[in-house]
């Protein structure tokens, strides 16, 4: 006789040997390794354990009624390693398989009240989801010290009109007209809802994420400044993960839509998948997949900070580019000569290459792109090839690419400064993509 508890564990210890566990199950669970799982997430992973144990309750296997004690079935049942992949797939039904930690009414309200005093800590900042004050339902107008957490619940759960964001503004590349569409998540951390239970619950939507944490630009700028666009994003990270059958069918009918729409015009239609946040399981990189492989002439692409995400097997018509910022256990399973990928460049790589006005300030030209001083750009090249080790005649400026028909052989490393666009991270014939930010 033994408790179920120790059965899981042996379980857990036993699937750690598989390299199963190691690439799908450790992200799922958001650690590098099952020592960094904490108590939460192996009650998490014994709950599961649990689920599947009592399906074999009339086969053999005698439970007494607390789930205390059993015993074995003599019965031949799966081989242990399907039996835990069988009961994490169990967990990846859960929510997509994200990531997610419950935040109680109490904790939530603590929050909404530092958000409403501007009194945000730095841990608030890299842990709890961001929320515009905006969004924030107040019960008492005059004292503003209880908040709605049901008309908060009730904006989160409804569900987006549209899941695509649309840029018609066409671009023109090698020769070629392309419209951009594209979907976000809210970086790092979003608000979601667990519609099963009614728990507000943190879902972490970058489990990659490192150094970008610092100057992550999903977390300034518009996608902040302004609640119907923060509001946006957490609909549809909830909608994702509550529902994603709704969400695929929803998104494929608003493809099939805009190809109606272009079907007359040489156009090619892109989708980039996250402007912010991340593949936070193999169960959401499927439905991503999925959708890409049922609309072939519609061209994908996108960033991730998990290696084996940028590494892996992916359709014909799905560009991955892995990002710099991730966690150094990520980026020391990437081979850059030979993944696609993007890196942002260090000020100090080319802030004095660029003309400033006499106050210190950037220079930019109409188009918003930076003014470079005599030989600039050359010297520039000069300095990535060395601090990159990479070709110097493989470095171009995003202007230059522009001008050059798209080939299959990733062979070109492009610069991409103020006012360029992102047409470097959808092109087969692009190797690296290097943003310089000021």
């Amino acid at each position: 006789m033994r408790s179920i508890t120790e059965f899981a564990k042996e379980a857990l210890d036993e699937a750690s040997r598989y390299k199963r566990f190691k690439y799908s199950v450790l992200r799922y669970f958001g650690v590098n390794s099952p020592e960094e799982m904490n108590d939460a997430k192996r009650k998490r992973f014994y709950k599961y354990v649990d689920k599947e144990w009592k399906r074999y309750k009339g086969r053999g296997a005698r439970v007494n009624e607390d789930m205390e004690e059993t015993t074995l079935p003599k019965m031949k049942i799966q081989s242990l390693e399907d039996f835990v992949s069988n009961s994490l797939n169990e967990a990846e039904d859960d929510m997509l398989g994200a990531s997610t930690q419950t935040l109680p009414p109490d904790e939530l309200k603590a929050y909404l009240s530092r958000i409403k005093g501007g009194e945000k800590s730095k841990l608030d900042k890299y842990k709890k989801p961001y929320i515009h004050k905006g969004n924030i339902p107040i019960v008492n107008s005059e004292t503003g010290e209880e908040f709605d957490l049901d008309a908060l619940k009730a904006d989160v759960t409804k569900r987006p009109s549209k899941i695509l964001k649309q840029n018609e503004k066409i671009t023109h590349s090698g020769g070629g007209a392309t419209i951009y569409f594209n979907i976000g998540l809210p970086a790092l951390t979003g608000l979601a809802v667990n519609e099963k239970t009614g728990d507000f619950v943190i879902v972490n939507t970058c489990p990659g994420a490192g150094a970008c944490k610092i100057y992550c630009y999903a977390r300034k700028g518009g996608y902040v400044m302004f609640k119907a666009a923060s509001m946006s994003q957490t609909r549809l990270l909830n909608y994702l993960i509550n529902d994603p059958n709704g969400f695929k069918t929803q998104m494929i009918g608003e493809l099939v839509a805009v190809q109606k729409k272009f079907a007359n015009k040489d156009v090619k239609i892109v989708v980039r998948w996250h402007d912010a946040g991340d593949f936070f399981s193999p169960s959401y990189l499927n439905l991503a997949y999925d959708i890409a492989r049922q609309l072939p002439d519609i061209e994908f692409y996108s960033y991730t900070k998990i290696a084996n995400v940028a590494g892996g097997e992916k359709p014909d018509n799905f560009l991955m580019n892995f990002s710099g910022g991730a966690l150094p256990s990520q980026q020391n399973q990437v081979d850059f000569t030979k993944t696609k990928h993007s890196d942002v460049v260090p000020k100090e790589l080319f802030s004095d290459l660029i003309t400033k006005t006499q106050d210190g300030k950037v220079q930019k030209d109409a188009k918003g792109k930076y003014v470079w001083v005599q030989g600039g750009v050359d010297k520039l090249k000069d300095r990535m090839a060395k601090k990159y080790n990479i070709n110097k005649d493989s470095i171009i400026t995003y202007e230059e690419m522009m001008n050059i028909k798209q080939t299959s052989e990733p062979k070109y490393n492009v610069i991409v400064s103020s006012g360029d666009g992102d047409d470097s991270a959808n092109r087969k014939d692009v190797l690296g993509t290097y943003l310089l930010i000021h």
